[in-house]
């Protein structure tokens, strides 16, 4: 995929290169991807030197620390929940989609998640007497800051929004919290301060520029690469319900609890601090993207897990239970939420507003039907049903994941080109690429070839609809090789520009060699 081959290239600059510190010089556009910390990049690279390239030693560490976070979450609900909410918590949080799919991915996501999960819970750990643990925490934190830009601090955050609120309730003392704050950070920036350093004092302002102002500022207040929903500031609660609809209970047992705060376990607190801080950062960020809400989903999973536990037994759920049966169907179908948003925007048709009538009107009927099954049916049958019917989502989740989504439609074709570029004599290749928010920067095409990424090759990028500069190089080269970039936009509003390209270069003596999901290959006639 596209991303995956932007930390592929930083690996294989290293492996080739023994680039180590600083793969500026090969990353694609330079700092706009050599400004991430590199830890994941060295933990691909050290399986590349061990057991070569291929897609497995990409994406092993990925899937490893997937798998860890399914375990530390487990662990961590097991602090203070019983077996069964503690359980639950595993089909839960394999039934998310997107936990699945990034998992499978050799992006960072994944892998600074399962460090801000370790450090919480070594701090869960100092929590409960360990005072050790919080030096561990500490070193979680410094390797979360190692594997993405600034993300890591989510761990502070949590914890200042976790510490202010045990001194609001009288349970910490105000110079214990600052310390326990100040030992952590620093500890942590210790760790991640040489790297940073280093790349600032090779970088200079291109690296402040980079790091800070596009990849943190402007990604908070104006938003980059044509990311901003429509949905706006809801998005993250949509995408949330949508890709995990039991977190829509995190938000009842906020309101629960705040009643009672002072009662309220630490440890609890602790896990709502977790969720609520990253909710509104990520919420207020006018860039947003799906894998954006993927730190949430460990603490909501956890506190959604012992609310459905604690209101079964209770048998006074009707609300919550009705709302998350609410949450699955408005999960459940994408044409359900495309209806309700054409109504809500005033722009409806027959179709969508007797769809958007037929949920409304369904909800009384699921209070009804939620009332009855708790008042008729033992606490005990209706949690082992919950059970069976979370790992069974969970299952098909995986199953999902790993058999029925076409992987194939995510190939596309660059393997092939640049097999064919590398074994070729030309010198000089032309790629005519569509406008996106990247320009010419194409990771998949640097991954896959060597010449290209060592530099063995000129490679010319131009927008490809600038006509008049294309003639002027296929001019001026002698024999280059073409690449015309196509997208899913050029079966609809970009047919022209594709179509008169190509006959630029059947007019100019070029033939069609390969032609794959993405790309067109060209080389003149003899």
């Amino acid at each position: 995929m596209w991303d995956e081959s932007l930390y592929g290239v930083r690996a294989k600059a290293i492996y080739y290169f023994n680039e180590w510190i600083d793969q500026t010089n090969y990353a694609v556009g330079g700092l706009y991807s050599s400004a991430h910390p590199p830890l994941f990049i060295w933990l691909t690279t050290i399986l590349y030197k061990i057991f070569g390239i291929s897609e497995f030693t990409t994406r092993f560490f990925s899937a490893l620390f997937g798998s860890l976070i399914v375990l530390l979450t487990y662990l961590m609900a097991r602090k203070f929940f019983d077996h069964q909410s503690s359980f639950l918590t595993i089909p839960f949080i394999g039934s998310i989609y997107l936990v699945n799919f990034y998992s499978r991915q050799a992006q960072l996501d994944i892998p600074y998640i399962f460090f801000i999960t370790l450090s919480l819970y070594f701090y869960l750990e100092f929590l409960n007497g360990k005072k050790f643990h919080l030096y561990l925490s500490s070193f979680a934190l410094g390797l979360a800051l190692m594997t993405k830009i600034i993300v890591g601090f989510f761990v502070p955050i949590t914890l200042a929004f976790f510490l202010f609120t045990m001194y609001l309730t009288g349970r910490v003392k105000f110079k214990e919290a600052c310390l326990q704050l100040i030992t952590l950070t620093s500890i942590g920036l210790l760790i991640a301060l040489p790297w940073h350093v280093y790349m600032l004092t090779a970088h200079g302002e291109d690296f402040i520029n980079t790091f800070f102002k596009f990849h943190i500022i402007e990604r908070l207040t104006e938003g980059v690469e044509e990311n901003i929903p429509e949905l706006g500031y809801f998005y993250i609660l949509n995408q949330l319900i949508v890709q995990f609809p039991p977190s829509i209970l995190v938000f009842i047992d906020l309101i629960k609890n705040v009643k009672h705060l002072k009662k309220i376990d630490s440890q609890k607190i602790l896990i709502h601090s977790w969720f609520w801080s990253e909710f509104f950062i990520i919420s207020l960020s006018k860039t947003k993207i799906p894998n954006y809400v993927l730190p949430l989903f460990v603490p909501a999973v956890i506190i959604s897990a012992n609310y459905i536990k604690e209101v079964i037994d209770k048998k006074e759920g009707i609300f919550p239970l009705s709302l998350l049966l609410i949450s699955l169907v408005w999960s459940s179908s994408q044409e359900l939420r495309n209806a309700v948003k054409e109504v809500l925007k005033l722009n409806a048709d027959l179709n969508s507003l007797i769809i958007t009538a037929l949920f409304a009107l369904s909800m009384p009927f699921i209070l009804s039907v939620v009332s009855l099954v708790l008042k008729k049916i033992e606490s005990g049958k209706i949690v082992k049903f919950v059970y069976v019917m979370a790992i069974g989502v969970g299952l098909f989740s995986i199953l999902k994941t790993e058999f029925f989504i076409d992987y194939e439609r995510y190939n596309d074709g660059a393997e092939k080109v640049c097999s064919f570029i590398d074994s070729s004599k030309v010198d000089t290749v032309l790629y005519l690429h569509t406008k996106h928010s990247t320009a010419g920067m194409n990771p998949q095409l640097t991954f896959y070839s060597y010449r290209k990424l060592s530099g063995l090759i000129k490679w010319i990028e131009i927008p490809r609809g600038k006509h008049q500069i294309i003639k002027n190089y296929l001019h001026n080269l002698r024999n280059p090789i073409v690449i015309v970039e196509r997208t899913a936009r050029d079966l609809q509003n970009k047919q022209h520009e594709f179509e008169s390209t190509k006959h630029l270069l059947l007019e100019a003596g070029f033939k069609e060699l390969i032609n794959v999901r993405r790309y067109i290959l060209f080389k003149r006639e003899p």
